[in-house]
């Protein structure tokens, strides 16, 4: 059972706690994944919108008429010119606003929801280092090297070759492959953010190293 995707049933402590904190990591990528795509709409509305009205592609005869106006020397008419959209330029207009409400809920729920989640995750972290047993398979690892990879180059298994597991080449497959594969590239993103927010919590000793569980399940 060692190598098994999930943690045994009925297993309760620490290593459960730390199931439940990959989980929670995992989720707290889909949500930011959630939350960055939804700010990126909102920048692509309103470049959409400026091409789109600058263009005048979907109401060409409004820039004729101010340019006939124009030319024609009737100051007044100019001056007192209404523009009156066409029915096309309302729709897209509505569809606009719509877009960019829908965007600014997805944008804030989601910040919302990824504070949370780190604040569930602080605290199960708690709960793993309150915990009064001893590590059943502690690895030695350097804790500035191990946080850094897990946060910059964890999705390439970089915290796991700082504590030197064959682990780390499956992690650095399915992190490539998830360029392709976006769920490979988002599991491995999960649960190496749960391990080096971990590992930022945890003392470091006189020589700068912390001892991490060996956590041998993929879940």
């Amino acid at each position: 059972m060692e190598n098994s995707f999930f943690l045994p049933k009925g297993t309760e402590g620490r290593k459960k706690n730390i199931m439940v904190l990959h989980i929670q990591g995992l989720i707290l990528i889909v949500v930011l994944i959630i939350m960055l795509s939804s700010s990126l709409g909102i920048i692509g509305r309103t470049v959409l919108s400026e091409v789109v009205y600058r263009s005048g592609i979907l109401d060409p005869g409004a820039e004729q008429e101010l340019t006939e106006l124009m030319q024609s020397g009737n100051m007044y008419a100019l001056m007192t010119y209404t523009y009156e959209p066409s029915p096309a330029v309302k729709l897209f207009q509505n569809a606009m606003k719509v877009w960019s409400v829908l965007g600014y809920i997805v944008t804030f729920a989601s910040l919302a929801g990824a504070i949370y989640l780190v604040i569930l995750m602080k605290k199960r972290i708690a709960m793993i280092l309150d915990d009064p047993a001893p590590l059943e398979n502690p690895v030695r690892v350097k804790k500035g090297a191990f946080v850094w990879l897990g946060f910059l180059l964890g999705a390439y298994g970089g915290h796991l070759f700082a504590m030197k597991k064959k682990k780390a080449w499956i992690y650095l497959g399915l992190g490539i492959l998830g360029i392709w594969i976006p769920i490979f590239f988002f599991y491995t993103s999960g649960i190496s953010f749960a391990d080096a927010f971990l590992a930022c919590f945890i003392e470091k000793d006189a020589y700068g190293f912390i001892e991490m569980e060996d956590y041998p399940h993929w879940l």
